[in-house]
């Protein structure tokens, strides 16, 4: 196995925003070292992970040999304000996933396909329509936020954050600031978050406040529990957890379901304007869908929504929004098979990097890897057979991660998918963006995922509106 260097790697992460080098050093490397390579991170040894037959052992078939980052951990759990699917492993985690995986099955997800519609229309009603009339740019990257928090309020808890700013602004005021020494703190020093610097005094306040107005309507949900049916997902999680653990999970379901969504909507239109030929298959998808069901407010309708789907998975490729799994930690030395038939000896201790950024640009496994090419998500199509070629007749699984693989993967990605599907389409469909001066579509560490830097456009009608 090739040793590289020293890296700190949210040093190098948080240049992306200006350089616009995304995903360097990450891919040069891959394609220097090779599938597995070492780095000294700090004082830590780490082993940054590429091959997939590597990635199938280490998130799979091992899996409960590499657990996450103890630290990694940490930081979630203070994230999420405490013991969740981010900030546990082992059996606590099983259990966890155990219960949550219900609430994501195909079947109640469709129970929310109308409130990804209803959203959306209203969010084109209040920020798009009177845009089209008054022709003042739109921060679509603030706009999709607020979206996806109002879905995930009235499918998580019944709650429309929209009529409540002091929850909104407690939510986003509890989210770290964003700079390399502050995550090289969060991440690199224990107990970092707790230390007397006044943006996390600020940040420990806003934590108190979300806390507690979700700790009120939760005790507001269980004093009704027993008269009431089950209406959101929280009125299923809470017969089987605590207070604590229902808060942990509201705040996880939260920044889950709205920060990894609204960040990917934002690529996916920054992408699009620069791609007329994407935006007229969108177009044309559409109008066969309203004319096949009638409308797009269904699961079959989304489900039928190919191009739009594969719009946005090669915009997940190109912009890997989730761009890094949590580094794993070794347990007890390995050997790890790699694809080559050979293996590499990973010693107790070491800690594993899996950068799906750089993964997803790799020109050993993808065709034209840097251009926008959303027909090799389409199988049978020749962009598809060109990658499928590359990587020896197989899938891309292990390949192409947005969403991680294994037992740890994101519980949340058909619900994801589905109301990222919903939006593109009706949006599309609706209205012509054109992106002003301002906008800027470099990649950003917002402390947890990558978004644009900021995404503001001018909106029109299209000159025959479908609806």
């Amino acid at each position: 196995m090739n040793s590289c260097c020293r890296f700190d790697t949210f040093g190098g992460v948080a240049t992306w925003k200006t350089s616009g080098k995304y995903p360097e050093p990450f891919l040069s490397w891959i394609e220097k070292f090779g599938g597995a390579y070492h780095v000294r991170e700090f004082l830590e040894h780490v082993v940054v992970v590429s091959d997939p037959v590597a990635l199938q052992h280490i998130l799979v078939s091992n899996g409960p040999n590499y657990p996450r980052k103890q630290i990694a951990m940490d930081y979630f759990g203070d994230v999420v304000l405490g013991y969740g699917l981010l900030s546990v492993d082992g059996k606590q985690h099983d259990i966890y996933r155990k219960l949550m995986n219900p609430l994501f099955a195909v079947s109640k997800i469709k129970t929310f396909v109308e409130i990804f519609n209803s959203q959306t229309q209203l969010y084109c009603q209040n920020y798009l329509e009177p845009a089209c009339d008054t022709h003042a740019p739109v921060n679509l990257s603030k706009m999709f936020t607020k979206l996806m928090l109002s879905i995930i309020g009235l499918t998580v808890l019944g709650y429309d954050y929209d009529k409540s700013p002091v929850a909104l602004e407690a939510y986003e005021q509890s989210m770290i600031e964003v700079s390399p020494l502050m995550l090289i703190g969060a991440f690199a020093i224990p107990g970092f978050l707790s230390f007397p610097i006044p943006s996390l005094i600020k940040r420990r306040k806003a934590q108190n406040t979300l806390r507690n107005i979700l700790t009120r309507i939760i005790h507001e949900k269980l004093a009704n529990l027993a008269s009431e049916q089950p209406k959101d997902l929280l009125d299923m999680v809470l017969p089987h957890a605590t207070t604590q653990e229902a808060v942990s999970h509201t705040v996880t379901f939260m920044l889950a379901g709205h920060d990894t969504s609204s960040n990917t909507l934002g690529f996916v239109f920054g992408m699009l304007t620069s791609h007329p030929q994407a935006i007229a298959a969108i177009r044309a998808e559409y109008q066969k869908i309203i004319a096949h069901y009638g409308s797009i407010s269904s699961w079959d309708a989304i489900a039928d929504l190919e191009y739009t789907h594969a719009v946005i998975q090669e915009t997940l490729r190109l912009n890997a929004v989730a761009f890094a799994a949590l580094q794993r930690t070794t347990l007890a030395n390995d050997n790890v098979p790699m694809s080559d038939g050979a293996s590499i000896f990973i010693p107790q201790g070491t800690y594993i990097h899996i950068n799906m950024a750089a993964m997803h640009r790799n020109s050993k496994y993808w065709s034209n890897p840097t251009k926008f090419i959303p027909e090799r998500f389409i199988e049978g199509t020749p962009e598809w057979n060109a990658d499928l070629e590359l990587r020896g007749g197989k899938p891309h699984t292990f390949h192409y991660m947005p969403f991680s693989m294994g037992s740890k993967n994101c519980i949340g990605q058909r619900f994801a998918m589905a109301e990222i599907q919903l939006i593109v389409a009706t949006l599309v469909s609706k209205y012509d963006f054109t992106p002003t001066a301002k906008t800027d579509l470099h990649q950003e560490f917002s402390g947890i995922t990558l978004k644009p830097v900021k995404v503001e456009m001018t909106v029109r009608r299209v000159i025959t509106p479908s609806s």
